[in-house]
């Protein structure tokens, strides 16, 4: 057995693998010692050899604990049942399961997709090809990228549990990436959807099919065939900007309610919840789509029957999706079928529900129109009175189809009552017939039926009892009419069994026929939860349409975030950018609510386009490509970079890539360095921001000179977060006002936070000292306007001439942080 143990694991080194002895998956060596401490069980040993084991009927949930820290495991199963087996039982792997191909819902999220993804990197052209698939769900779609930064961003969206590599490619960051050889990324077997797909993303797909046909040892016919998409068809948010907006994970475990997407998830359903997940994280950039999308929004909106109607039926729907999944790749047990037929049992009636809508050639249309398959009506009505209310999980058990379905096995069951019956009688009849007062008929699994009789009443035996065991204070006994009822049953409940696993395969092969269709209504019902889910959020909340404008304008009245003002009153604030206004110098003290007020426009842009109403009064807003936030510190010291380092490569991402029709967030950029050096860096990239790319840009910053901006640059304008001074106090009116704060009010806030009294007196002291030495810090005084210098001086400074006649576009990042060390050394000496 260890030899056959042995060849096996040298097939499955990568992962742990789980042999199946008797009622137990044991792991032996290295293995063993990896799982006894992993799953927290005890670790023996057998011949000198680690072994641990742990129950055959648990091993799912063992398994899951091992797929969610990260590991692989192989199923090495008993193929024969061992009493009939000559010799060595044989045993094979059914299958690897891995973090990316797992379809167990102990493993998953179940409002988030879990991927496996492929690269292709870039070739000769510079594209890489880049595929993805849900194995739980049967999603498979590729595209090709352009660049390192779209892939990154690409991976970042869909956040994949594995990554698959050509062995000699170069890492991804810290992913979870598996090694394959370079031959699997071949698109000979890939089957698509009938587009044109780049040939890098067919090749990365078929990579995928490969890993997938390894893992799963038979055919896996819900995998769908693979749709092709451009980046261009969806708003491009860099990893950064999906992070520092929590639009899906919060910033800090434990604050999940600070999402996005907990606002907007109202849905019903698991497939509802992850497809309004992937419609935050892939905003739409085709202005038509979303109008569709808003325009199937507005009709629940507008009808709150009907909206209530459709709710109320969607909360029957289970995760159609996933046990689509379970069906394909042969995992679905009784409960899991049931689930499904309930499933398809709500079409019809959300069919009719969508019958009373107006939309005739709208998404809701749409919608109704998938519901409505008659493939699907066949097969839900076929089997819909198959399964009993309580199924077992397991239909080797029996019990799972209920009465009336199939007279065949209802005969079965018929004959095995009637044989029971009969041994219920026998205990009576026999007492009478032999006077024995103590004898009952008894059972149990190793000798069966039996006839059981007292010492004292053993003379009363008739000589047709054959003895069977012996006991301290009795005797068993058998008798041909009890050996033929206990064969008759015994033969019986098999073939009875075995008509029940028949009808219960006969029903999963026929869905399995139907998987294309399945999935299509899966995929209106969890379009329909997620249009609902944004309608009921907007009703709730007082959200409105968003309207677009091909000028290059920003108009929103009334703007509120959709997340603080779920968390405390809020006060509404408009942004009013017309054509010719692009940049916002935003100034304004801690706490007063400049980051709440940036993060807010980025986030009503993008739930715009992803097709959901917004927290405003009124909204008019340009389609944007990119949107991206610099807000907060993302620290990488670890890796040797420091936080000013990663804000600088952050903003030089943005400065080369952000286009006349972005959305940018700058939340107090260069404060990881020296004043004199962040303010330079501030003015300059404001600068650049406003002459070259022109996009429409939020800046806070503390830097009052910065407001200077907008006396030199036309398309520049300021703002500021008002505050109220009541003696030393400072009331946060938290009120977004034209023009420029009057101070930072920094030791404001820090008396605010509680610091004692002598410091925070002290602190005004050394304040009140400095602003009256540094040429620099007096800018801040708005109260002194007349005393307000140039930002370098009266003349002009070398490193100022050669700051203006700097080439930015043809700097690198880090071209630029020499020039700025070199600067810092001029001006310091």
């Amino acid at each position: 057995m260890m030899k056959q143990y042995l060849r096996v694991k040298a097939e499955h080194a990568e992962a742990i693998l789980l042999f199946h002895l008797g009622d137990f998956y044991e792991a032996f060596f290295e293995d063993a010692e990896t799982v006894a401490r992993e799953l927290d069980i005890v670790l023996t040993s057998r011949n000198g050899h680690a072994m641990a084991g742990v129950p055959v009927r648990r091993g799912e949930a063992y398994i899951a604990q091992l797929l969610r820290k990260g590991y692989k495991v192989a199923v090495c199963q008993q193929m024969e049942d061992p009493k009939s087996a000559k010799g060595l039982v044989r045993r094979e792997v059914v299958r690897v399961v891995t973090p990316g191909t797992a379809v167990d819902e102990a493993v998953l999220d179940a409002g988030s997709n879990n991927y496996l993804a492929a690269v292709l990197p870039a070739g000769n052209d510079g594209r890489s090809g880049l595929a993805f698939l849900d194995l739980s769900t049967g999603e498979f779609v590729a595209t090709a990228v352009a660049d390192a930064a779209t892939l990154q961003a690409e991976l970042a969206r869909r956040d994949p549990s594995e990554t698959l590599l050509p062995e000699s490619a170069a890492a991804l960051g810290d992913r979870r990436v598996t090694r394959v050889p370079v031959a699997t990324f071949s698109a000979a077997s890939v089957a698509t959807d009938g587009g044109a797909i780049p040939e890098d993303a067919l090749r990365a797909a078929g990579a995928i099919l490969s890993y997938v046909e390894a893992t799963q040892r038979s055919a896996v016919p819900h995998i769908r065939p693979v749709l092709g998409y451009s980046t261009a068809e969806h708003v491009t948010l860099d990893p950064f900007t999906v992070s520092s907006l929590e639009l899906v994970r919060p910033l800090r475990s434990g604050n999940e309610r600070g999402t996005l997407l907990h606002v907007l998830d109202h849905a019903s359903t698991a497939m509802g919840r992850r497809l309004l997940r992937r419609w935050i994280l892939l905003p739409l950039a085709d202005r038509a789509a979303i109008e569709r999308r808003l325009d199937a929004v507005a009709k629940l909106v507008d009808d709150s029957l009907l909206r209530e109607d459709v709710r109320a039926v969607l909360a029957e729907v289970h995760d159609l999706e996933r046990l689509l999944g379970k069906l394909g790749v042969g995992r679905m047990r009784p409960p899991d079928l049931l689930r499904l037929l309930r499933s398809l049992g709500a079409a019809p009636r959300l069919s009719d529900c969508l019958g009373r809508s107006d939309d005739r050639e709208g998404l809701l249309a749409s919608v109704r129109e998938r519901l409505n398959a008659p493939e699907v009506e066949v097969l839900a009505t076929r089997f819909a009175a198959m399964l009993v209310d309580q199924p077992p999980v397991d239909a080797r058990e029996g019990g799972v189809v209920r009465p009336g379905y199939s007279d065949d096995l209802d005969r079965l069951r018929d004959e095995v009552r009637l044989l029971r019956d009969r041994l219920s009688h026998l205990e009576a009849d026999e007492r009478a017939r032999t006077g024995i007062p103590s004898l009952k008929v008894g059972y149990n699994r190793v000798f069966g039926y039996y006839i059981e009789v007292t010492r004292p009443h053993l003379d009363k035996v008739p000589p047709e009892y054959v003895r069977r065991q012996t006991l301290a204070n009795a005797e068993r006994f058998v008798t041909e009419e009890l050996r033929g009822c206990e064969e008759r049953i015994a033969a019986t409940e098999e073939r009875t069994l075995a008509l029940e696993q028949s009808l219960f395969d006969a029903a999963t092969d026929a869905l399995r026929s139907g998987l294309a269709c399945l999935q299509t209504l899966a995929d209106a019902l969890a379009e329909l939860d997620a249009i609902q889910s944004l309608s009921d959020v907007a009703h709730r909340f007082g959200y409105v349409r968003p309207e677009f404008t091909d000028r290059h304008a920003v108009e929103i009245v009334g703007g509120r975030h959709p997340v603080v003002e779920r968390i405390e009153e809020f006060v509404p604030n408009d942004l009013v950018l017309p054509e010719g206004q692009d940049v916002v110098i935003l100034t304004g003290p801690n706490m007063a609510g400049k980051s709440v007020y940036l993060r807010q426009a980025a986030l009503l842009a993008i739930m715009a386009q992803a097709g959901s109403f917004v927290p405003a009064t009124r909204a008019v807003l340009p389609i944007v490509d990119r949107v991206f936030a610099r807000v907060g510190a993302s620290d990488m010291l670890v890796a040797g970079v420091s936080t000013f380092m990663m804000e600088m490569l952050e903003v030089a991402a943005i400065l080369d890539r952000a286009t006349a029709r972005s959305l940018i967030i700058l939340d107090e950029m260069g404060r990881g360095t020296s004043t004199f050096d962040g303010v330079s860096i501030a003015w300059a990239v404001a600068e650049e921001l406003a002459r070259r790319v022109r996009a429409k840009t939020l800046f806070a910053t503390h830097y009052q000179e910065m407001t200077r901006l907008a006396e030199e640059i036309p398309n520049v304008v300021n703002l500021n977060v008002a505050v109220k001074e009541v003696g030393r106090d400072v009331v946060f009116l938290h009120r977004v006002e034209p023009g420029t704060a009057s101070g930072s009010y920094g030791v404001h806030v820090a008396r605010l936070a509680g610091l004692p009294a002598r410091v925070t007196d002290a602190a005004d002291r050394i304040l009140a000292d400095l602003l009256s030495e540094a040429p620099l810090s007096r800018l801040a005084r708005a109260d002194r306007p007349a005393e307000t210098p140039p930002l370098f001086g009266t003349d002009e400074h070398p490193v100022l001439k050669a700051l203006r006649k700097l080439d930015i576009d043809r700097m690198t990042p880090l071209d630029a942080l020499e020039r700025l060390a070199q600067w810092k050394k001029q001006l310091s000496s």
